[in-house]
């Protein structure tokens, strides 16, 4: 017979939320370079902005749990 699992609160994946925040902003700005949405010029501010989100991201994240 197999073990019961126990239910509860479960810990949220805080490294898993910010990498795929990060990628999925990465791939945002990629997408929106190669659209000519975005100019090469904006990348530093707009890469600022995804590392901050991804931060407030995992502190929300870290957080909850």
């Amino acid at each position: 017979m197999s073990q019961p699992r126990k239910t509860g609160p479960t810990r949220p994946d805080v490294p898993g939320v910010v990498a795929g925040a990060v990628l999925t902003g990465a791939a945002t700005i990629w997408m929106l370079t190669e659209n000519g949405v975005l100019q090469t010029d904006d990348l530093g501010v707009t890469s600022a902005l995804l590392l901050v989100a991804a931060g407030v991201l995992g502190l929300a994240a870290s957080r909850r749990g």
